[in-house]
Formats: structure tokens, sequence, C-alpha cells
């Protein structure tokens, strides 16, 4: 079984705006799961995709509300397979609050080597 890893984003307080992350993969790895809440009960949503293809990954998610985590595993991902992202990738998250201003907004994702 290949090594997992985990990767958390946070964005503390209340979001008056969406926010955008870009990252390489450090080596070839698998997007196993994703888990994505807020404390409030307004959901916006989380695309997971590359610098050109915002939501190749996953399209457009509702996060969880009230402190509960929406999850994803491999048949919420596209295509309904776990994505595969090359060493080098560049991966772009994409939380959208939708003016309906989520409050502690927190993403993990976790990834298997190769």
């Amino acid at each position: 079984m290949n090594r997992t890893y985990q990767q958390v984003y946070v964005v503390p307080g209340t979001l008056a705006a969406n926010h955008s992350f870009q990252f390489a993969a450090h080596g070839n790895c698998t997007l196993i799961h994703a888990s994505l809440s807020n404390t409030s009960a307004n959901a916006g949503t989380l695309k997971i995709g590359t610098a050109s293809d915002d939501d190749a990954y996953l399209a457009a998610t509702n996060f969880g509300v009230s402190s509960t985590p929406a999850e994803v595993g491999r048949s919420g991902f596209v295509g309904g397979q776990y994505p595969v992202i090359p060493d080098g990738g560049v991966v772009a998250l994409t939380i959208t609050d939708h003016a309906s201003h989520m409050a502690g907004v927190c993403v993990v994702l976790t990834y298997a080597e190769g």
C-alpha cells in the first residue's frame, strides 16, 4: 500500500470573498479523499483542478455546514475515479463563497503516493 499524507487548508473568520490556492505536486500522487466543512449554516463550494481547468478533478461541491463535514471519495471525483496528479503538476483549489458568508472554512485533502 502506498503511503498517505494530508494537506489542510483553513480560512479563519467569516469569508467576504472567494479564495484560491495553487501548489505544485512534489511527486506523483493520487487524490483519494476530500473533507470540507464550515462552521456556519451557509454552504459555498469547492472545486479542485489544474491551472488551466479549475474543475478537472472535482466539480463544484457543496461544503458541509454547521461543522458537519461533507466528504468526497472515489465516486465524487470527475469521472468517478481518483485523480492522479503528476510530479510538478499544478493543483488549483477554488473556494467560492456565493455571498453566503461561510465561516471557519476547513478543507482536508488526503493523497496516496504514486
